[in-house]
């Protein structure tokens, strides 16, 4: 059940997360602001996020039945595809920037 709880609360926040970054994207940036640094932080606070969230949805596939365990599988695994499909598009533009 340990796994199961750490699943969950990881897709939480990581839920929390992208709601918190999309926020922060719908505000005026100036070069005197600050929340180009703070939103760089979170995204990669994102990403850490979503890697121990599919990690701990793995290790948690053989504990007892419980709603928390396959809403973090779901939502785990759903952030990582989605958040690897977005890095692969920026490698993608980057690697044709350079053509």
């Amino acid at each position: 059940m340990k796994n199961t709880k750490r699943s969950f609360h990881f897709a939480v926040f990581s839920s929390v997360l992208l709601v918190v970054f999309t926020i922060l994207g719908q505000t005026t940036r100036t070069a005197a602001n600050t929340i180009n640094d703070i939103t760089a932080y979170l995204i990669t606070l994102f990403f850490i996020s979503v890697l121990f969230g599919a990690i701990f949805s793995v290790l948690s596939i053989r504990e007892d039945f419980h709603w928390k365990k396959y809403a973090g599988i779901g939502v785990n695994f759903f952030f990582l595809v989605m958040t690897s499909l977005a890095l692969i598009g920026n490698l993608k533009d980057i690697v044709e920037a350079f053509r």
